[in-house]
This record gives C-alpha cells, sequence and structure tokens, in this order.
C-alpha cells in the first residue's frame, strides 16, 4: 500500500524559518517528521520561487538560498508545473480569484490535482475553506 503523499505548501517553511508565532513550533514538527521520513511530501517549482522572492523582496538574500536549499534536502518529490497545471490554474483562478485567492496558489492546486495529490498541509485557511477541491491540513492539529 502507497503511503500517503502531502502538499508542502510554503507557509510552514515561512512558519518554521521566522519568528515565534501560533504557528511556529508546529511547523518545525512538520518539517522535522519530513526530515525523519514520517511524512511523504511534495512540493511543485512554485514553492521555491515563493521562497527566493519572499526573501529577495525583504533583502535577506542568505536567507533565500539557506531555506531553498533546506527544502531540497528534505528530499520531497518536486513536480514541474506544467502546461495542463497552467491551463488547469487559469480556470481555478477564474473561479476563486473573486474570493481574494491569490494566482500562486492555483498553481499549487491545479498540480497538485494533475498528480493525485488531495491533501495539503498549509496555515492558509482558504485551502480547503474556500477551495474545496482540496483539504486543508493545519500544522496545529497534524503533529
Amino acid at each position: 500500500m502507497k503511503a500517503e503523499e502531502y502538499f508542502l505548501d510554503t507557509s510552514i517553511i515561512i512558519y518554521a524559518a521566522g519568528k515565534p508565532s501560533e504557528y511556529k513550533e508546529n511547523c518545525l514538527k512538520v518539517l522535522q517528521n519530513i526530515k525523519t521520513r514520517k511524512i511523504l511530501t511534495t512540493v511543485d517549482t512554485e514553492v521555491f520561487q515563493e521562497i527566493l522572492y519572499r526573501y529577495h523582496r525583504l533583502g535577506l538574500h542568505a536567507e533565500a538560498v539557506r531555506l531553498a536549499w533546506y527544502v531540497l534536502r528534505l528530499k520531497p518529490r518536486i513536480l514541474a508545473v506544467s502546461q495542463k497545471d497552467i491551463e488547469s490554474s487559469i480556470q481555478l483562478y477564474n473561479k476563486y480569484s473573486p474570493q481574494g485567492i491569490p494566482p500562486r496558489d492555483t498553481i499549487h492546486v491545479a498540480t497538485m490535482l494533475n498528480n493525485g495529490i488531495r491533501k495539503i498541509i498549509t496555515t492558509d485557511k482558504h485551502f480547503g475553506d474556500i477551495i474545496t477541491e482540496v483539504e486543508r491540513i493545519n500544522p496545529k492539529t497534524f503533529t
């Protein structure tokens, strides 16, 4: 039987690397469970773009590089974003943008769905609440 696979959202990495918050400790536990292979995770290339872009905008270039390498060392399955994913993402964006869903999140969802992944570990409540095609796994209750 194949182990359950989860999409790892960028929010988990950002909270784990950030200042103390309501999510920090739980996000650190999620990453530790990934590192020890207790959780099987997948990311798409957009996750790396988000990490690098966020820290680039903050002028924290060394932190951007450190976090991107850290995620690579976790050895998640990395999905390229395909033309089919972009087409699906545009449809999802058209459906959900009126509710404020950003395009990067519709890219994640499209890539997940096109690769048979239905669960996302994230702090972002719009996954599962608004975007109903996927199930949100809250890091507070998952670890």
